[in-house]
């Protein structure tokens, strides 16, 4: 007897365990905008059975948004539970001398889940700055960074895979320099390192060390962020995957980024994890329009003109040539919509800044095939996992993170949540959103210390209800509505939390 009631004690602690501390796996893409993805556009091109495969079995939210149109100012969104205009990438994003932009006494998503016995791993493009003051030393400890935010484990690019530094950071320390450097004030040359990081193998890489990872720690709850790098330029798919696609070497691109998707899903299947885990697929922003020009080749005998060198495993398909345009290719040879239907493309504050793909899998708990107008954003991300484990966040963390929990999984019984964004481009010009309607400023702000003023006249005003493409500018139709709109804005900015 004592036996059958410890086996059934057992069996009903792990049921415990499975349904109040699921795994989660957060796959954050680089540069993705919403025609990116065959579910999202069905009239594209490209080829992502995976991610379509993906928002078969789980939810797909139409309205979701990346805080910022560039990449750091949305990480540190998705991480904090706060908008970038909270804290000090409110105009800027990170360079490789910025500091860690993240404060240590802020509650994190990854700082949660380990104080609820998750293991975390942070694996991927890092973009938030090492050290209190930035890196004086690269060849030294690159702390405080992601293990000093919740992360145990940490295998990042301090950028991009195009940046200078061509290895990798593992827990605070450049891999592969050679013995007796002990000083770097920049990124380490390649006579400084033991092996260089390919271009063209780092999503490949960044996807088995999370594999790994998984494996590892499958008998407790995960917490994996797995920041691929596709399709930010360069254009460098891996040589399997070139020549795939009908929009050229951009397609091939998404078709890998599909690729490893599939790898993660494959892995939770295999180790009968799949249930028991919510897998979240988004991208930091929206498309980028055009290449970087730059793009050099790492071959002695073709010189393409200024500009970073890529370092390739293979130059088969002239990658390295083509990295230049695949973009510009994509969009003006084949016709490829990268945002879409919305107007413009990162950096700027028109939708196709922000607009981004979301899908979110936990099978028998999210709706299967579902989609949701629920607006979402990734500063949501904190709260929403927090009500995924019953609890409700302090006032003081994740001031601008919504618990969307009900309607992820189905269970608000009056629909959708009415909301309003703050959104900011690359130089820090917002946009607000209230429910269907939109103010763009086309000024930045004037910020003195934590004091802010907002242009009194530089904006529009858009319905997204009927104007998706924001052709209409309506500030001088209404402009009660826009005033009312701006001085909302205003007070949610001064108050510092719209939670």
């Amino acid at each position: 007897m004592k036996e059958l009631f410890g086996l059934f004690l057992f069996l009903v602690t792990g049921f415990a365990w499975a349904a109040e501390k699921p795994n989660i796996v957060f796959i954050l893409v680089d540069d993705v905008g919403v025609g990116d993805i065959k579910s999202y556009y069905p009239s594209s091109k490209v080829k992502t059975p995976n991610i379509d495969s993906l928002a078969v079995q789980g939810m797909r939210f139409t309205q979701a948004y990346a805080p910022c149109s560039v990449c750091s100012p949305s990480r540190y969104a998705l991480l904090s539970g706060f908008y970038p205009s909270r804290g000090p990438l409110r105009d800027k994003h990170v360079n490789t001398r910025s500091p860690l932009a993240i404060d240590l006494d802020m509650m994190t998503l990854p700082g949660f889940l380990k104080e609820r016995g998750y293991r975390t791993a942070h694996i991927g493009k890092w973009h938030l700055g090492y050290g209190s003051d930035g890196p004086p030393n690269w060849a030294g400890e690159l702390r405080p960074g992601p293990n000093e935010i919740g992360f145990d484990y940490h295998l990042g690019i301090p950028k991009n895979h195009n940046d200078d530094f061509k290895t990798y950071v593992e827990n605070g320390r450049l891999l592969w320099l050679k013995d007796g450097i002990a000083e770097l004030t920049t990124a380490p040359t390649k006579d400084q390192l033991t092996k260089i990081r390919y271009d063209d193998e780092v999503d490949s890489t960044l996807t088995e060390k999370a594999i790994e990872f998984i494996k590892e720690n499958r008998d407790q709850p995960f917490f994996v962020c797995l920041a691929l790098v596709a399709t930010h330029t360069h254009i460098t798919p891996r040589e399997k995957f070139r020549g795939t696609s009908e929009i050229g070497q951009l397609g091939d691109y998404i078709y890998e980024l599909d690729y490893h998707v599939g790898e993660i899903m494959a892995t939770l299947d295999e180790l009968e994890l799949a249930d028991d885990t919510i897998l979240i697929f988004s991208s930091d922003n929206g498309a980028q329009k055009d290449d970087f020009q730059g793009a050099g080749k790492n071959s002695e005998n073709l010189d393409l003109g200024a500009g970073r060198n890529l370092n390739l495993r293979s130059e088969s398909h002239d990658v390295a040539v083509k990295a230049r345009t695949a973009k510009t290719d994509a969009r003006v040879k084949h016709g490829h919509r990268s945002n879409g239907d919305f107007r413009g493309y990162k950096a700027g504050n028109f939708e196709g800044g922000f607009r981004v793909p979301y899908i979110a899998r936990w099978p028998g708990r999210i709706p299967a095939g579902v989609e949701s107008d629920q607006i979402v954003t990734l500063a949501d991300t904190l709260a929403t996992v927090a009500g995924f484990l019953g609890e409700e966040l302090s006032d003081s963390a994740g001031g601008d993170s919504f618990d969307l929990s009900p309607v992820f999984l189905g269970e608000e019984a009056e629909g959708l949540m009415p909301r309003n964004v703050i959104l900011q481009a690359a130089r820090g010009e917002l946009a607000f959103r209230d429910g269907d309607w939109k103010l763009r400023f086309t000024e930045a702000p004037d910020w003195t210390g934590e004091e802010v003023e907002l242009p009194e006249s530089a904006y529009e005003l858009y319905n997204l209800a009927y104007d998706l493409s924001e052709e209409r500018d309506l500030s001088q139709e209404d402009p009660e509505r826009a005033e009312a709109m701006r001085n909302h804005l205003l007070e949610l900015l001064k108050r510092g939390r719209s939670r």
